[in-house]
């Protein structure tokens, strides 16, 4: 017997796992689960299941082992990773899982994109994509705290078509901020936590217990019109500006942006020693560029660069009704 768990991005897709490992199951199966940081899971099922149920798509299957290895078989969409208990790291689990569900979700329709979303006060929304340490997360924060805009996602956001319209389907909901940040630009915030911590900019926190849950909208009411995307830098040295992309650009910072987690966000799978498989097919890569075309066609891309202040500002400003 192993335990099958599967993990539901809502009815849009579903990814099973298979392992007799506990501490796993119970990881994935918390409600609090580190996974829902980075992966919009809204739902955990878990039972026990004969090892000849096991189903082979769509799936992770963890062998029991003290040689470690990993395989994909790409048109099942199933990985296989040979490991010992002890030995799995849950950042090479979910680096794995990530563009797996991106594939399944890409099956049916709808993308993931890395980037942080926000429905505005004028009832439209906007996505804020960006490197790490972009500022994504912060001007997110300004935005909700002192704009009265709810967040979508986080991290990553599904975006796809519903009723002809470029839409916000679901995203992550957890708030992770360096303590670094938290002090810099929100000393209200601060004061709530009131933690200290000698590597402020490595140390991450996750603030959803200290802000006010009607900042975040539930996954039951996520689903919005985007009116725009957004390329950010928040530095505050050099030329502040926001200025629209040429369509062709906007095409291809539409189109490289979401395949990134198709073909796999990370490129290595450290604990494996595994180069990570790219994930994409020929048919998903037409639906994206299907996708990436209404978005220049019903959408504005745009450039943005400037302080975290500046640019909450100017954003919510910009869309004042």
């Amino acid at each position: 017997m192993v335990y099958e768990i599967e993990m539901k991005i809502k009815d849009y897709a579903s990814l099973y796992v298979y392992t007799n490992f506990d501490k796993l199951k119970l990881i994935l199966t918390d409600n609090n689960s580190q996974i829902k940081k980075t992966i919009p899971i809204t739902e955990v099922k878990c039972k026990q299941v004969d090892k000849s149920n096991i189903k082979f798509e769509n799936s992770i299957v963890i062998i029991d082992s003290e040689k470690k290895n990993m395989y994909y078989e790409k048109k099942s969409n199933t990985a296989f990773l040979m490991t010992n208990e002890n030995d799995l790291r849950f950042e090479d689990f979910v680096y794995i899982a990530l563009p797996m569900f991106s594939k399944i979700l890409a099956e049916n329709d709808k993308f993931l994109l890395h980037s942080s979303s926000l429905l505005l006060p004028a009832n439209e929304s906007i996505v804020l994509i960006g490197d790490a340490n972009a500022g994504k997360t912060s001007l997110a924060y300004e935005m909700m705290s002192n704009y009265k805009c709810k967040l979508i996602s986080n991290d990553h956001t599904v975006i796809g078509i519903k009723n002809n319209e470029i839409k916000t389907l679901g995203g992550t909901k957890d708030i992770q901020m360096r303590l670094g940040a938290i002090e810099l630009f929100f000393p209200d915030l601060n004061n709530k936590i009131k933690l200290k911590c000698g590597d402020k900019w490595n140390k991450k926190l996750i603030v959803n217990n200290y802000i006010d849950k009607e900042m975040i909208l539930d996954k039951d009411n996520d689903e919005t019109k985007i009116k725009s995307f957004f390329s950010i830098n928040t530095a505050d040295s050099g030329e502040t500006f926001i200025r629209k992309k040429k369509d062709i650009d906007e095409f291809l910072f539409a189109y490289e942006s979401f395949s990134k987690i198709i073909k796999g966000t990370y490129n290595y799978i450290t604990g494996f020693n595994f180069s990570m498989p790219s994930m994409e097919t020929e048919e998903n890569m037409k639906k994206l560029d299907s996708l990436c075309k209404k978005i220049v066609d019903q959408t504005e891309v745009f450039e943005a660069k400037g302080s975290i202040k500046y640019l909450a500002k100017k954003l919510v400003k910009r869309y004042e009704k």
